[in-house]
């Protein structure tokens, strides 16, 4: 006599309905992280546009703050920052050993995007980018 074995092989409902929720969870996240994340990639992008200018260096806070905003405005859609806040976000910072740079960007700012009901995430952006170019004052 032959013995018949019968196993089964494969994904049962209640298991392809947990993995699809997961999937959901994964997607869901992926969905309103991403514009938090590509908010910052623009700002940086701004920023290192205005820090690798040859005449950074030399420029006043205030013409720091102006090119960046003209730059974020000429290339993306982010409308959070403007001639009235951008003080509260951008500095202009001198260097306070020999190691760091004369000069240099310092921005800092939160954006936050509602995942789900009370959730809610946070992006916090605090970053220095040196003034490259003749050094010089203000």
């Amino acid at each position: 006599m032959k013995h018949v074995s019968r196993t089964q092989h494969g994904l049962t409902l209640g298991g392809l309905i947990i993995v699809l929720g997961f999937i959901a969870v994964l997607v869901t996240f992926a969905v309103r992280a991403f514009p938090l994340y590509n908010e910052k990639m623009q700002i940086v992008s701004a920023l290192n546009s205005v820090a690798n200018q040859p005449d950074a260096a030399t420029l006043s806070e205030n013409e720091v703050r102006q090119r960046f905003l003209r730059n974020l405005t000429a290339t993306t859609n982010i409308n959070r920052f403007n001639d009235r806040n951008i003080k509260d976000h951008l500095k202009v910072v001198r260097g306070k050993s020999a190691s760091e740079p004369k000069k240099s960007i310092h921005f800092v700012y939160e954006a936050r995007n509602k995942l789900v009901a009370d959730l809610q995430l946070l992006l916090e952006f605090d970053q220095k980018f040196p003034l490259r170019g003749n050094e010089g004052g203000e």
